[in-house]
């Protein structure tokens, strides 16, 4: 009767422990924090209309963190010929923000307070994929960083790694999305 008995509490306490570990109250996620595109999908290839004329690719994203204040943006072509050659940084993107546009970037159309750097072109704003013709495929990673500060003091121009390391303080999660090009 004991061994009954026992087994019965037993049963009892692990169904209060899994119900504990499934309630999401008090989770700092709202859900999975994700980055995606109407253009591509993540492995996908990156059309033509968002290469040489500059035009930026449409992104959205939802889940972020508790405690996101605000969010950047940065995409690099991480093929060894472009030696993490930078295509679009954008900062200060305000934590309601859930997307950006097609063909925003330089337009008064970017989130209040938002900030677009320089790229590896020059100027600041989204310069479109333009590989070495023969070089094969490259990956453009774009990368949406949820940050604990509102704004950042970043100069007007910065490398990839020299961005990673000056947020890498502030990130409270980072989600990726890659698209490819090949310029043949």
């Amino acid at each position: 009767m004991m061994k009954k008995g026992f087994g019965v509490l037993l049963a009892g306490l692990l169904l209060l422990i899994a119900a504990a570990c499934s309630n999401n109250e008090g989770s700092d996620k709202k859900g999975k924090f994700e980055l995606t595109s109407s253009a591509f999908k993540n492995g996908g290839r990156i059309d033509e209309k968002y290469t040489g004329a500059n035009t930026n690719f449409p992104l959205a994203w939802n889940g972020a963190p508790k405690g996101t204040k605000s969010f950047a943006v940065f995409t690099v072509d991480l093929h060894p010929v472009a030696d993490e050659w930078v295509h679009w940084v954008v900062i200060d993107l305000p934590a309601d923000t859930k997307e950006l546009g097609e063909n925003v970037s330089g337009t008064d159309q970017l989130p209040q307070g938002s900030k677009e750097l320089g790229n590896s072109f020059g100027p600041k704003g989204y310069g479109g994929p333009t590989p070495p013709a023969g070089s094969g495929d490259h990956e453009y990673k774009t990368i949406l960083y949820a940050l604990d500060v509102e704004k950042l003091d970043i100069p007007d121009s910065v490398s990839y790694a020299g961005f990673s390391k000056l947020v890498e303080s502030h990130v409270i999660e980072k989600t990726e999305l890659s698209g490819f090009y090949e310029n043949k």
